[in-house]
């Protein structure tokens, strides 16, 4: 497995910057296993939906919420590991 991470991420909402700490977050706990974090904007309000290597781990739309802190951190810890 790649370890690809995909952040689809609110372009209206503005959640460029979160979107991009969450990735650089990824990066720092994981560093190489992760083999890249990709960030896609999306026009639907509210998107908040990651993937690993395509397979879906968190979905605003599924959980009506955002992530709790450490949530898709640990998401990840326990798909990769």
């Amino acid at each position: 497995m790649e370890n690809i991470i995909s952040i689809e991420y609110c372009e209206p909402c503005n959640y460029q910057e979160t979107a991009a700490n969450l990735a650089r977050e990824i990066q720092d706990q994981f560093g190489k296993q992760v083999t890249k974090v990709i960030l896609s904007p999306n026009k639907s309000i509210g998107s908040c939906e990651i993937t690993i290597d395509q397979e879906l781990i968190f979905s605003k739309k599924d959980s009506g919420r955002f992530p709790r802190p450490g949530e898709i951190i640990q998401l990840i810890m326990m798909r990769i590991y």
